[in-house]
C-alpha cells in the first residue's frame, strides 16, 4: 500500500527538482526523501526521477503521476489547513515578506496590529521574494509584479503613481508656471538644476519618470544624496531643500502633513501595481490579509 506521505514527498521533489530542497520544505533528511521515492517507485512499478549533476529530472511516468494526484493533494492540504484549530488563526506565527521601501505604506501600524505574532522578512528583489513564497519559506508577501503559478495565490491590492516631491521651503514659482503652460522643456531644465535625492544609486524611479514624461532615457542630473530606503530618503528630504521622485503611496503621508510638497504629478507615468501573494498552504492567512487591504 502506498503511504500518503510518499505522495507529499513526491510533490515536493517534483516541484523543486531536488531531493535536498524537498527535504528542507518537508523538514526531513535527504536520505529519508530518497528512501520514500524508492519505495514509491517500487509501489507504482515505474522510475519517477533521473538523477543529474544538479538535482533530479522527472520521467514521463512522474509527469503522468503528478497530473493524477496534484488536485487531490491540494484539496487535502486545503482541508487540513481549514480544520486545524489547535491555535487560533490570529495567534499563529506568520512570516510576511516585503521590500523596505514599501514597509511604511503597507505594514507599519496596519497589518501588525491584526496579528499577535508576525515576522517581517525584508527582501528588495522582487523575484527572490516571490521565490521565497513559492518555496514556502515566507507565508505571504507584497510584490510589484504578478507571477501566476500553480502554488501561489495572488491578488492586486493597490496602485501608485510616481510623483516629484520637494522640501516645502523650495522656491517653485518658476516650475509652477512651466507646469501651468505644460512646457516640458523648461520643466525638465528646472528639475535638472535641483539638488536630487534617490533611494538607489542606479536611479530607477528618476529614469522611469524621465522616460515616460520627457521621452528621454538618460536624465541629465547629478544625484546628490543616495539613501537606500525610500521612506528614510523622504524623511531626509524634509530637512534639505531638494527634490526626489517617489511612489505617491509612500510620499502621501509627508504631503498630508506638509513636511513635503507635491511638485508635479502627471498622468504620463503609468500606475505601478502591487500584489498580495501567498503560498496555497497559507490560504487562511492570505484571506485575512486580503480582507484587511480590501477594507
Amino acid at each position: 500500500m502506498v503511504n500518503l506521505e510518499w505522495y507529499r514527498t513526491f510533490k515536493a521533489v517534483y516541484k523543486h527538482r531536488s531531493y535536498s530542497k524537498a527535504a528542507e520544505e518537508l523538514f526531513l533528511t535527504q536520505p529519508t526523501v530518497s528512501n520514500q521515492m524508492s519505495m514509491l517507485e517500487a509501489a507504482v512499478g515505474h522510475k519517477l526521477f533521473t538523477r543529474k549533476s544538479k538535482g533530479v529530472v522527472p520521467t514521463e511516468n512522474a509527469k503522468f503521476l503528478n497530473n493524477l494526484i496534484i488536485e487531490s493533494l491540494d484539496t487535502l492540504e486545503k482541508v487540513e489547513a481549514s480544520y486545524s484549530k489547535s491555535v487560533q488563526k490570529e495567534e499563529r506565527l506568520y512570516t510576511f515578506g516585503i521590500s523596505e521601501d514599501l514597509y511604511k505604506s503597507f505594514i507599519s501600524g496596519q497589518v501588525l496590529s491584526s496579528f499577535k505574532h508576525l515576522t517581517v522578512h525584508f527582501e528588495n528583489d522582487n523575484k527572490k521574494l516571490f521565490g521565497l513564497v513559492n518555496q514556502g519559506d515566507v507565508d505571504a508577501a507584497i510584490v510589484r509584479e504578478d507571477y501566476p503559478t500553480f502554488d501561489v495565490l495572488s491578488q492586486k491590492i493597490a496602485s501608485s503613481k510616481l510623483v516629484i516631491v520637494g522640501n516645502p521651503n523650495l522656491n517653485t514659482e518658476e516650475l509652477d508656471q512651466y507646469i501651468l503652460k505644460n512646457d516640458l522643456g523648461k520643466i525638465q531644465k528646472w528639475l535638472e538644476h535641483q539638488v536630487w535625492f534617490s533611494h538607489m544609486s542606479t536611479n530607477p524611479f528618476i529614469k522611469f519618470f524621465w522616460l515616460h514624461c520627457f521621452h528621454k532615457k538618460r536624465p541629465k542630473i547629478f544625484t546628490n544624496y543616495v539613501i537606500p530606503n525610500e521612506y528614510f530618503m523622504l524623511q531626509e528630504l524634509t530637512k534639505i531643500e531638494g527634490v526626489a521622485v517617489a511612489l505617491k503611496a509612500n510620499a502621501q503621508a509627508f504631503i498630508d502633513n506638509n513636511s513635503l510638497k507635491l511638485l508635479w504629478e502627471t498622468d504620463d507615468y503609468p500606475d505601478r501595481d502591487y500584489y498580495l501573494i501567498a503560498h496555497k498552504k497559507q490560504e487562511v492567512f492570505f484571506d485575512m490579509l486580503r480582507k484587511h487591504y480590501n477594507d
